[in-house]
């Protein structure tokens, strides 16, 4: 595994933890409400718990195979995001900008693979 996918699983630890021990100021800058408690639980799950295991799996195993399945994330996020864009017409620049750190974490872990 080669060095920009160690970068891409360190973006992905750095994120979760972000999303894991601030869920309600990560998620004001993401665009998301929280409703209630569930909400808050969900999100540092997902946010934090979900980006926080999958980051430290590629780093731990230096594993390609595990590099591609975190990148392949990525890059599913950046196509459903693009669809939003088309779709919903949702060209914000909170939602561009999504786009671009997805591309960019997703390309680092499959090219870094």
């Amino acid at each position: 595994m080669q060095l920009p996918a160690v970068l891409g699983a360190v973006v992905s630890v750095t994120a979760g933890v972000l999303g894991l021990v601030w869920p309600q100021q990560v998620s004001k800058v993401i665009g998301l409400e929280l409703p209630g408690r569930l909400g808050v639980s969900e999100f540092r799950a997902t946010y934090g718990g979900l980006f926080i295991g999958a980051g430290v799996a590629v780093l731990a195993t230096g594993s390609s195979d595990a590099a591609l399945v975190l990148g392949a994330a990525w890059l599913g996020a950046f196509a459903g995001r693009v669809v939003s864009v088309i779709i919903d017409r949702n060209a914000s620049k909170e939602n561009l900008a999504g786009c671009a750190i997805e591309l960019v974490v997703g390309g680092l872990l499959v090219l870094g693979r």
